[in-house]
């Protein structure tokens, strides 16, 4: 299947996939596809997000979403849903790192390079 592909059709139109448009609701649904694929289809996400990011490795992938589309302060699920330009942001960043993600992955060697990356930051650290 083509994943690009299905996460560029439902956030276009996420009604038909009984999707409210919310970042909490993409979220759910890409963790179901990756349960459907043996837990592979995001394998290096959330490392390929931490070497981005430049920090945050005890984070799961979605706080690293949510902080790169708000790098000054990460705002609360509440907030999300409360407040619609909040959310937008939030879905934009989200759907915008997977496809770069998935495309970097495709590329011959990708999903090692993305782990070579992030061995190579997190060695740097000097926690490491």
């Amino acid at each position: 299947m083509d994943y690009r592909k299905l996460f560029a059709d439902v956030h276009r139109r996420p009604g038909p996939f009984t999707l409210d448009g919310s970042f909490h609701d993409f979220t759910v649904f890409i963790r179901g596809c990756e349960a459907g694929n043996d837990r592979q289809l995001l394998a290096g996400f959330r490392e390929w997000l931490v070497a981005r990011c430049g920090h945050g490795d005890n984070l799961i992938w979605e706080a690293l979403v949510l902080w790169q589309a708000f790098p000054d302060r990460l705002p609360q699920p509440e907030e999300l849903q409360a407040d619609p330009e909040l959310n937008k942001a939030a879905v934009e960043t989200l759907f915008l790192l997977l496809d770069e993600f998935l495309q970097r992955r495709a590329e011959h060697g990708g999903l090692a390079k993305i782990f070579d990356e992030y061995l190579t930051w997190r060695n740097a650290q000097s926690w490491s």
